[in-house]
């Protein structure tokens, strides 16, 4: 198995389980519940996926502004950095559930088209984070965090924001889904 192969497969089995271990099991009607301390399965779904298309615009495989699958959100969901936010915003009260899925799986499927094309030389690549960040107009006095973190060869870019921190999220969502009550393994 060469690391392009490795790749989609570990995005592709992170997918899945969010695909049927969460979003399958957890009603649409209550993705949005929040349990205490924690985010919902709704802005969960959509932080991950703002990250990772962000993340494809930085290394030059998406827009850098006017995501065209963020105008059915409405301008505070497209607004430069939101739905970075580790913490759910008050705006996000108004996502629909059924979007925040489509417009995850449209982003999760270009990650996988990029993984896909990816060779082991392209892991050194360095992009030029800082000024593609700032082109997409994320404010680095709110998100200087991700102006640090990112700052790193592509490699980290493909281990954290399209694959890792997917994978993180999809466990708290599991935990969601639980407190829920809604484990299939009651």
């Amino acid at each position: 198995m060469d690391l392009s192969q490795w790749l989609v497969a570990e995005l592709d089995d992170t997918v899945a389980r969010l695909r049927s271990q969460v979003l399958d099991l957890v009603p649409r009607e209550r993705q949005g519940e929040r349990m205490p301390g924690g985010n919902s399965i709704r802005w969960a779904t959509f932080h991950v996926a703002r990250h990772a298309a962000l993340a494809l615009a930085v290394v030059g495989r998406g827009p850098l502004t006017d995501d065209p699958r963020l105008a059915s959100f409405g301008a505070d969901a497209a607004s430069p950095g939101n739905g970075l936010q580790e913490v759910e915003q008050p705006w996000a009260a108004g996502l629909d559930a059924l979007a925040v899925d489509e417009f995850a799986t449209s982003v999760f499927l270009d990650v996988r088209a990029y993984l896909t094309a990816l060779s082991p030389d392209d892991l050194d690549d360095r992009p030029d984070t800082v000024e593609r960040l700032r082109a997409a107009g994320i404010d680095d006095t709110v998100f200087g965090w991700l102006y640090r973190m990112w700052d790193q060869p592509l490699a980290f870019l493909v281990r954290w924001p399209l694959i890792g921190h997917v994978t993180n999220h999809v466990g708290e969502m599991i935990a969601t889904r639980n407190q829920m009550g809604l484990s299939p393994f009651r």
